[in-house]
């Protein structure tokens, strides 16, 4: 039978070789002036780049290119609203088709005329009448095809509106490019500041952790064993009773007390 006697505790400490202490010391040293130094310091130059005068002055021409718009496409956009209400459609709106009408009408007139006058009948009822189905005869000639055409461009112009008119948001995207660009710009020098701020707030625990992982090195260490003491009743109550019996022995006496009490103290130890 064993009883329980307690616990043995065995303390080692482990030294780094004696030859690294000095470098261990020094680096910690380092470590520690480092750490309590102010740096490390941020990028004293702003990190992005400024538009070059080249690309300021791209800028503010498609800039005010924007806003003032193009003044052909106001032309042809003026143009194509004249076509599609149809202005061009009367004789009056081209003074080219009016002048041929005039000097055919003359000559219809003359020829006309001619064969009334001779007929002794110039200026009668049917003169009048002859002389205005051919002038409406020749204004159908003339006229006619140069309407229809008109009304084809018209056409064609209702058709093109809707294109022209998406034009008008050109000029406007441009316009909101070069915007773009220049808040790029803008963002990037707020990126910089927030950076420059971020970079201030993080320093401390950055240095920390430079500094735990300078010093924080297994370079030695100490470790302690606790071990459990076991007791063994018997063969102590053996052992002490025989010690006691020899003691008794050696003084002469042969009273089994002794090997008693020795065994008591035995079954303790």
């Amino acid at each position: 039978m064993s009883k329980g006697a307690g616990t043995a505790k065995t303390v080692t400490n482990t030294e780094p070789p004696a030859f690294q202490l000095p470098y261990l010391t020094k680096g910690m040293e380092r470590a520690e002036d480092l750490y309590n130094a102010t740096g490390p310091n941020y990028f004293p130059g702003q990190t992005y780049v400024d538009f070059s005068p080249q690309t300021n002055a791209a800028l503010t021409a498609a800039e005010n290119r924007a806003l003032t718009g193009s003044p052909l496409l106001q032309q042809s956009q003026n143009e194509l609203l004249k076509q599609a209400q149809g202005q061009y459609l009367t004789p009056t709106s081209n003074p080219f088709i009016q002048d041929l009408y005039n000097q055919m009408a003359g000559d219809v007139t003359a020829g006309v005329q001619s064969q009334f006058s001779k007929a002794g009948r110039l200026g009668s009822g049917a003169n009048q009448e002859v002389l205005a189905g051919a002038l409406g005869d020749l204004a159908t000639q003339v006229y006619a095809p140069n309407y229809q055409m008109e009304r084809q461009n018209m056409q064609n112009a209702l058709m093109a509106a809707p294109q022209m008119a998406q034009t008008d948001y050109d000029d406007i995207y441009r316009l909101r490019q070069v915007g773009a660009e220049r808040e790029g710009l803008q963002e990037a020098a707020l990126a910089d500041a927030m950076n420059r701020y971020q970079y201030q707030q993080m320093l401390p625990y950055e240095k920390l952790r430079n500094y735990q992982a300078a010093t924080g090195g297994s370079y030695g260490q100490t470790s302690t064993t606790m071990q459990p003491l076991q007791r063994n009743i018997g063969a102590g109550l053996l052992s002490g009773g025989l010690a006691g019996a020899e003691i008794g022995s050696m003084l002469g006496m042969t009273n089994p007390a002794f090997a008693i009490g020795g065994g008591l103290l035995g079954a303790l130890m």
